[in-house]
């Protein structure tokens, strides 16, 4: 998780700078076509801030309507820390129904187990500190997986291929797999297709899913057994 912040703030900072650079040398040589740069950089930083917050929130939202989650589900969520994608399933959730967060949580487990509290949902969101190749559950014991943002910095691809073996292991029978991702698509489908699982469609996100622009942009795969 504080990896992922790292990388998200070292964005901003670049392209803070970046306008700021372009203002001061717009405004110092008198060449003002240099605004141009500043405002496509401005128009870049506000749509890459959108999805980050709210686009990305509101894909999660759109996707879990689509599969119409059951109160009673267990689901087992990959969400690079994303601790406002636990709240938002757990939400849709009541007891026995769970979601189970599995993360690299380390020092920052106290803090997201608050997180969870405050929002009352400790009843149905559970925290487990785990690597995504080596599961601590049983076979065939959520109806629904889903792995938000957290495969594609996975190196090298066979270590991916292992991460989607232990997601499809864990998976019911009749049960779903939710990726969603902004590249290795192709990829993701073809191990699933060498497991078994031939049912798949790929949904596009639209602007909710630019990083800044349409050149990269999330999109949505669900996987189904049965």
């Amino acid at each position: 998780m504080r990896n992922r912040a790292l990388n998200v703030v070292t964005i901003l900072i670049i392209a803070v700078v970046a306008v700021i650079s372009g203002l001061f040398a717009a405004f110092s040589t008198h060449e003002y076509w240099n605004l141009i740069w500043v405002a496509l950089i401005i128009i870049w930083m506000a749509i890459f801030a959108h999805t980050i917050s709210r686009g990305h929130q509101q894909i999660l939202e759109k996707t879990l309507d689509r599969l119409n989650l059951a109160a009673a589900d267990q689901v087992l969520a990959f969400t690079a820390g994303r601790v406002e994608d636990l709240k938002l399933v757990g939400q849709r959730l009541q007891v026995p129904g769970k979601v189970t967060g599995v993360a690299r949580w380390q020092q920052s487990l106290p803090v997201v187990k608050q997180q969870v509290a405050a929002a009352q949902l400790s009843d149905r969101v559970k925290l487990v500190d785990s690597s995504m190749m080596n599961l601590p559950f049983a076979n065939q014991l959520f109806d629904l997986v889903v792995v938000d943002a957290a495969l594609h910095n996975i190196t090298p691809a066979i270590q991916r291929g292992r991460a989607l073996q232990e997601a499809a292991r864990v998976l019911k029978a009749n049960g779903t797999l939710v990726i969603i991702d902004t590249k290795f698509m192709a990829e993701y489908q073809q191990v699933l297709t060498n497991m078994g699982i031939d049912d798949l469609h790929v949904v596009k996100t639209g602007f909710n899913g630019w990083w800044g622009g349409p050149w990269i942009t999330t999109k949505v795969l669900v996987a189904k057994r049965g």
